[in-house]
C-alpha cells in the first residue's frame, strides 16, 4: 500500500536548508564510536523530500546516489512523514498482528521504530531508522559508514519508488565534496520540480467545476509527473445541485496516498493510530491503524447538511463517491496533506 497515515504532521525544512544544515548537523551528531573518525572524514547530507510552490512535494531523495568512502557520515533531512530503511527491499508500512486474539491491522513496528539510533555506526545488515513520530521527533538521521566497498541501496517504506543507493568507494578513489553533492542535490530537486510543473498547470487549466451527468469529478492531486506531488484538491471549488454527486479520483500514475475529510476535522476523535500496549517487556507499542486512517464513511454514501464524513485512505488508482442531496456548503480537507482543502458547493435542485 502506498501507506501513509501518519501523523504525518510538520512538513519541515526546505531546499535552501540543505546548505546550512550540513555544517552544523554534522557536528552536533558526530557519534563516539569505535570507528576513529578525523578530520579526512566528511559528512554528507541527502534531503529526504522536499517542497516547493503550489503545495508541491518531491518524494524522493537527493541526490539519488553518493558515492562516499568508510568513515565518512551520512546524513539524511527528513522533510516530511519518511523513514530511511537500508537493506534489500522495503516493506509493508501496515501489518495485521494478533491483539486480544484477533487478527488486527498495525503499524509495522519494523518501520515505525526502526532498529539502529541516529548517529551510530553502520556495519551493515538491514536496518531502518524509524519514522519521525511525536512532536520531539528529529528532523535529521545519520549513520557512520562502515561497511566494505560497494553498492547499498536504501529506501523509503512509506512511499513505494522512494529510493535511494550509496556507493561506498576505496580510500584513494577521490570523490564529490560535500558541498559538490549538496549543489547536485539542489539541481536533482529544482529538475524535478521544473518538469512536473507545467504538467500540474495543464491539469489544474482542465479541471471542471461543474458537474458532469449529475457528477463532479475531482482530481486528488496531479498524477505522471515524476516523484513530484501536489496537495491539491482539483478543481478545489466545484458546483453541484442536490441530488448530484463528487467522486474524488486519486491518478493511478500518482505516489501519494489521500483522504477527504469533513471539515473540522479532529486528529483526536479520528486518529491515524490507536496505541496499545506493548505485546511484552521491552517491546514497541503496538499502533492499531485507526478510524482516521480507515474512514468512517463508505463511497457511495449519501451526506447531509452538516454531516461529517471522512473516506479512509484513497490510494492511487482509488476513487471515492458521496451524493449530497441538502443544498449547503460542504468544506473538505487531507487531513495528512497541510493546505490540501477544497469546497463543494450544494444548489437547489430546481
Amino acid at each position: 500500500m502506498n501507506p501513509q497515515l501518519r501523523q504525518r504532521l510538520i512538513k519541515l525544512g526546505t531546499v535552501a536548508a540543505l546548505g546550512i544544515s550540513v555544517f552544523a548537523a554534522g557536528l552536533l551528531n558526530r557519534p563516539a564510536t569505535a570507528l576513529a573518525q578525523d578530520m579526512a572524514h566528511n559528512t554528507y547530507m541527502v534531503a529526504a523530500g522536499a517542497f516547493s510552490s503550489a503545495n508541491a512535494e518531491l518524494l524522493a531523495f537527493a541526490p539519488s546516489y553518493l558515492k562516499v568512502h568508510r568513515g565518512d557520515t551520512v546524513m539524511w533531512h527528513i522533510n516530511s512523514f519518511h523513514n530511511v530503511h537500508i537493506g534489500e527491499k522495503p516493506v509493508d508500512l501496515v501489518t495485521v498482528q494478533e491483539v486480544g486474539g484477533k487478527p488486527t491491522p498495525v503499524l509495522n513496528a519494523a518501520v515505525g521504530f526502526g532498529n539502529i539510533k541516529t548517529g551510530e555506526t553502520y556495519t551493515g545488515g538491514d536496518v531502518s531508522s524509524g519514522l519521525p513520530l511525536g512532536p520531539d521527533a528529529s528532523p535529521v538521521f545519520s549513520v557512520v559508514i562502515d561497511i566494505p566497498v560497494g553498492i547499498y541501496n536504501y529506501f523509503c517504506d512509506v512511499h513505494p519508488g522512494m529510493t535511494g543507493i550509496i556507493e561506498v568507494v576505496a580510500d584513494d578513489e577521490a570523490i564529490p565534496s560535500p558541498a559538490e553533492v549538496n549543489a547536485s542535490a539542489q539541481d536533482e530537486i529544482g529538475g524535478q520540480f521544473m518538469s512536473a510543473s507545467p504538467v500540474a498547470a495543464a491539469k489544474a487549466a482542465e479541471a471542471s467545476p461543474v458537474a458532469k451527468d449529475g457528477t463532479l469529478t475531482v482530481s486528488l492531486g496531479v498524477g505522471n509527473v515524476g516523484r513530484v506531488y501536489y496537495g491539491q484538491f482539483l478543481p478545489y471549488f466545484g458546483t453541484i445541485k442536490a441530488g448530484e454527486s463528487v467522486t474524488w479520483e486519486n491518478p493511478a500514475d500518482s505516489v501519494e496516498v489521500h483522504f477527504v475529510n469533513a471539515i473540522p476535522y479532529s486528529d483526536q476523535t479520528l486518529p491515524d493510530f490507536t496505541p496499545l500496549p506493548p505485546a511484552g517487556e521491552g517491546q514497541p507499542p503496538i499502533l492499531a491503524v485507526g478510524p482516521g486512517f480507515l474512514g468512517t464513511t463508505q463511497t457511495g454514501a449519501t451526506v447531509a447538511n452538516g454531516e461529517s464524513f471522512n473516506s479512509g485512505a484513497i490510494n492511487p488508482g482509488d476513487k471515492f463517491t458521496l451524493t449530497f442531496n441538502d443544498p449547503g456548503v460542504y468544506a473538505y480537507t487531507c487531513h495528512i496533506h497541510p493546505g490540501m482543502n477544497g469546497v463543494v458547493i450544494v444548489e437547489p435542485a430546481s
